[in-house]
């Protein structure tokens, strides 16, 4: 059939045959190829990211042991947590408006003994609040507030209705 065709034909007839050749070669080959590697890049550099944040995450998860391992020593032969939150709110000047301090049940996790004092604050300011917290936090050896909640006064609303748990942990 391609015999019986003139000259300038056939060069129509084999550069048509090209071209479909080439664009069968691109879509059904090249096209879904190079989609593939772009999909898997994409996720090689998600994975990548995320294996980043793991990472971190260790990182954190070790400090975090670290910390937790120091506070256990901290705490060894140290006072209860009811005397430490007893002199925390004398040394801040709020023992006056201490209302109560109950200590709760005791609880073990592991290798450590969590200790745990509900204290309740009447009639307190801000700043005394602060330096409490300030107190608590950097001062106090391994005490940390595990919850708070703070209430305005109704007649005075500059001064504060505090309930708060103090929480320390101690190694077994």
């Amino acid at each position: 059939m391609i015999k019986h065709l003139n000259p300038r034909e056939k060069t129509v007839v084999i550069s048509g045959s090209v071209v479909l050749l080439l664009l069968f070669v691109w879509f059904a080959l090249l096209q879904p190829y190079f989609d593939v590697m772009n999909t898997l890049d994409r996720k090689i550099s998600a994975h990548r990211q995320n294996l980043g944040k793991v990472e971190q995450m260790a990182d954190q998860i070790t400090q975090l042991r670290l910390q937790l391992a120091d506070v256990g020593t901290q705490n060894k032969g140290d006072r209860p947590l009811f005397s430490q939150v007893e002199s925390l709110a004398e040394k801040t000047g709020v023992r006056e408006q201490l209302l109560s301090m109950r200590p709760q049940p005791a609880t073990t996790q592991g290798t450590f003994r969590q200790q745990l004092v509900e204290i309740r604050l009447d009639k307190i300011t801000l700043l005394q609040l602060v330096k409490l917290l300030h107190a608590v936090e950097y001062r106090s050896g391994g005490v940390q507030v595990k919850s708070m909640r703070v209430t305005p006064r109704f007649e005075d609303r500059s001064l504060l209705d505090v309930n708060m748990v103090l929480m320390s942990l101690e190694s077994l």
